[in-house]
């Protein structure tokens, strides 16, 4: 038998034996005294550390620790109190060296406590999101901006790298929550509208694919399958270059920055995200969450009364390749085809799940999901609920007067009623008629991103000529339409060439 020594007194002995043995082992009086010698040492090194350091009190748990490790302690005891859901009481007294400190240490106190606890009991999903992302903005706000530079002079494989590269540096949390800003070389664009294009660009890639090339392909998707069943791809290669935890911090980054959500996702996949289960998740599982056509169709025919000679033949061959039992006359076929669903989608993505996981814990959006998971639907909606409608576009927009003057190249003019009226009237035509994807790069161009907004500003402005096509300013989400337009379709070529030009950037028309 294998022989291991005993911790306690050093005695070798099988290991079947040491279980037993442990239970009446006593150290020898020489390693008592000894035990007793380190014990006294370290009490008097402890005694001497106290008193030539100053000690100081945690201002959140009110314990006393040396002021060398005060800091690091107080910042693990608020994240703790944070997701324990610690209540602070007003007249609780927070020491410091002064009245003023202590009384602004009370109030930043009690406003991180009573933030940190309003949103684990709102009464609305959509509630509980916005009050803690705004906790996590606040969190951010003293922090340094985080930067991304993009060249508008590469192509699209370097432009795609220098995001990926972006998102797979390791950053601390509260970096992920600071300022975002971003700017494209090449491009007179800046302001709050960079952001927003390139947080939407960043999510429309994530969902259809990175134009790089791994693994022979023009196109790297993560995600595949059909709408509303999108599953993690299942690629080697993409888990061993962490891609998926970088898919991660886009959603989480994305999300905390008010930018568009990923939406589409198997519904099995993101329970399996947010309780970490497959056993949960089976429950949500559809055979259209099986990506794979071939294996989708295989596992289908158990859902058949009778099966044919080659039909058991591929559920055989399915089965022995993914190493469960080869099904007979007296197997539960109900079992075996939720069994090989699972697999199917769960399964083989489990790596690729874990990794999303990390990813949005590394941002600080992970403790949303985790106390409160009805927000799961507002994080990962389905395609429906995001789609836009004319209606949406419409009651969003502010409409000019009746009469408007032109200051934006410093003009005093009027321009005419009719005019207002008529470019507006051109305007809600094209919105009534636009398809959901047209109404989504309307949004984009008009804003940055497809996000609804409810401050949409429309500005006819005088005429610089016969080309003078629609502009945007995108950071005060305003709309310049010019007053020579005569008819709708000639407005709506112009606003069809701009809308061309939002996934190149801006400037570009």
């Amino acid at each position: 038998m294998p022989q291991v020594p005993c911790l306690t007194c050093n005695t070798t002995m099988p290991l079947q034996m040491l279980a037993l043995h442990a239970e009446n082992c006593q150290p020898t009086t020489e390693e008592q005294s000894g035990v007793a010698v380190i014990e006294e040492e370290n009490e008097e090194e402890n005694d001497a550390i106290g008193t030539s350091e100053e000690q100081g009190v945690c201002p959140i748990c009110q314990e006393v620790f040396p002021t060398s490790v005060l800091p690091l302690h107080a910042s693990v005891c608020a994240e703790r109190s944070f997701c324990n859901n610690t209540i602070v009481e007003p007249d609780m007294e927070v020491p410091g060296p002064s009245s003023a400190d202590s009384s602004v240490a009370r109030s930043a106190l009690r406003l991180t406590t009573s933030l940190a606890t309003a949103w684990k009991t709102a009464d609305t999903p959509l509630e509980a999101m916005r009050l803690f992302l705004q906790e996590l903005r606040q969190g951010g706000e003293h922090q340094p901006s985080l930067l991304l530079s993009l060249d508008a002079r590469d192509d699209d494989e370097e432009r795609d790298s220098a995001l990926v590269s972006f998102y797979k540096e390791m950053r601390q949390k509260s970096q992920w929550t600071a300022p975002f800003k971003c700017r494209i070389l090449g491009d007179a664009a800046v302001g709050v509208g960079v952001a927003r294009h390139t947080l939407s660009s960043t999510i429309s890639k994530l969902k259809h694919g990175f134009k790089l090339n791994l693994g022979n392909a023009a196109v790297t998707t993560m995600f595949e399958g059909q709408t509303d069943h999108l599953v993690p791809a299942l690629s080697a290669a993409l888990i061993d270059s962490d891609l998926f935890l970088m898919a991660g911090r886009m959603i989480g980054h994305s999300a905390i920055h008010g930018g568009p959500t990923l939406s589409g996702l198997s519904l099995a996949v993101v329970d399996s995200l947010r309780y970490g289960s497959k056993e949960t998740a089976t429950s949500s599982l559809c055979l259209e969450d099986c990506s794979d056509i071939d294996h989708r169709e295989t596992i289908g025919l158990l859902l058949k009364e009778e099966l044919g000679e080659e039909e058991s033949s591929r559920v055989t061959n399915l089965c022995l390749e993914w190493y469960f039992p080869v099904p007979t006359k007296e197997t539960n076929r109900l079992l075996l085809f939720q069994q090989l669903l699972s697999h199917a989608v769960l399964g083989r993505s489990n790596a690729q799940i874990k990794q999303i996981r990390k990813g949005l814990k590394d941002t600080g959006i992970w403790p949303l999901l985790a106390c409160r998971p009805d927000v799961a639907p507002l994080l990962f909606p389905r395609e429906s609920v995001v789609k836009l409608t004319s209606q949406m576009v419409l009651e969003s927009i502010t409409w000019p007067p009746s009469k408007q003057t032109d200051d934006s190249d410093n003009s005093d003019s009027e321009i005419s009623d009719g005019k207002v009226s008529l470019i507006s009237g051109f305007l809600r035509t094209f919105v009534e008629e636009a398809s959901p994807d047209i109404l989504r790069q309307l949004l984009k161009f008009w804003v940055g991103w497809e996000v609804p907004s409810n401050t949409l500003k429309l500005e006819i402005v005088n005429s610089c000529g016969r080309n003078h096509l629609p502009t945007s300013s995108t950071c005060y989400e305003r709309l310049r339409i010019s007053n020579h337009y005569t008819r709708y379709s000639a407005l709506k070529a112009d606003l069809i060439i701009c809308l061309q030009s939002v996934e190149s950037g801006f400037g570009l028309v």
